[in-house]
């Protein structure tokens, strides 16, 4: 079940974790900055208590849409990733966040991701459905593949470029995007040109996850 929240001490947390943060390509803490200019590390406390004050009424309408959409929608994405990872997961709480920054991490220790609040109502969706299908992957491999993954950042590296990609490949399959109806694109410009390769792979090794995920890790170690 996927459940959307508001969380003022979350936001303050990823402020301080992105505000000089760059991956793949991505900056940030730019991104941060352009929303949010008169934002910094000795008023941020402050300045997100008197935002979320401002802006209650449009978050709380933010909130309601996209868990409205995400009630309505989940059985069928939950129905697609069952024949994929051959598992329910369905049964399991994943928790998000709507957020005032455009970072949308998602921290698997908190077992929490974020969704910046100013996407559309699609987009919102699809960010949901992008990050909880990172704590699926992550999950199952885990479970079924610490041969393959065990001692191998989630966070950077092979195994976080495979799981950017993976999702990729996933949330465009036709059955998806039937209800989503808005393709999945790389956000990181450094790993665009690999999600051909790695799609190439899916489809050779007709789609079995513990074969992929072997032959994937092998040709993306240039990131470790």
């Amino acid at each position: 079940m996927i459940k959307i929240i508001l969380n003022k001490q979350l936001e303050e947390e990823v402020y301080l974790d992105f505000f000089d943060y760059k991956i793949g390509g991505i900056d940030f803490g730019g991104l941060i900055l352009k929303d949010h200019p008169d934002l910094n590390k000795n008023n941020y406390k402050e300045y997100i208590d008197t935002f979320y004050v401002k802006n209650e009424k449009e978050l709380e309408k933010q909130l309601f849409e996209l868990n409205k959409s995400l009630d309505n929608t989940q059985n069928i994405f939950f129905d697609v990733l069952r024949s994929i990872f051959k598992k329910d997961y369905s049964e399991r709480e994943y928790n998000g966040a709507l957020s005032i920054f455009d970072c949308n991490p998602r921290y698997l220790d908190k077992k929490i991701f974020q969704i910046y609040y100013k996407r559309g109502p699609l987009n919102k969706r699809k960010v949901a459905y992008h990050e909880v299908l990172h704590f699926i992957f992550f999950d199952y491999c885990d479970e079924y593949l610490p041969h393959l993954t065990a001692g191998l950042d989630k966070n950077s590296g092979s195994y976080w470029a495979l799981s950017e990609i993976f999702n990729v490949i996933i949330l465009n399959k036709p059955e998806l995007q039937i209800f989503l109806k808005d393709p999945e694109g790389m956000f990181y410009p450094e790993l665009k040109d690999d999600c051909v390769s790695i799609e190439k792979i899916w489809r050779r090794v007709d789609e079995n996850i513990e074969n992929f995920i072997e032959a994937s890790l092998e040709f993306l170690k240039k990131y470790d």
